[in-house]
This record gives structure tokens, sequence and C-alpha cells, in this order.
């Protein structure tokens, strides 16, 4: 067993790079035509944090 800490590092590094290589993919493939909706979430949740939940749409997703 004086190998296991290499095996370990072997299959870390194997697993980091597989985790890296679908992230990438995940963020080639994503819709991005929603970016101007989630900026625009964004924008207003920081502009009134209080009123952003109390909205009729935000209560309408919660219902679903």
């Amino acid at each position: 067993m004086t190998h296991a800490p290499e095996l370990l590092y072997g299959i870390g590094t194997l697993a980091l790079l597989v985790a890296l290589a679908w992230a990438t993919l995940q963020y080639r493939r994503r819709n991005r035509a929603n970016d101007a909706v989630t900026e625009q979430a964004t924008r207003d949740l920081y502009r009134d944090p209080e009123h952003y939940d109390k909205r009729e749409e935000d209560k309408k997703l919660r219902r679903s």
C-alpha cells in the first residue's frame, strides 16, 4: 500500500478533469435567450429585495 496516495491523486485529477469537461459542455449548451431574463431578475432583486418576492409572477411560480 505504499502507492496508495499516488493512486488517489491520479483518481482525483481524473475526477476533476471530468467535472471541468462536463461544466464546460453545460455552459456551452445553455439557452442564451434566458440570459436577458436572468439579468433583469438580478437587477430587480438588487433594486428592491423586499418587493421582489412579493411579485405576482413569483407567487405563481411557487404554486407550480
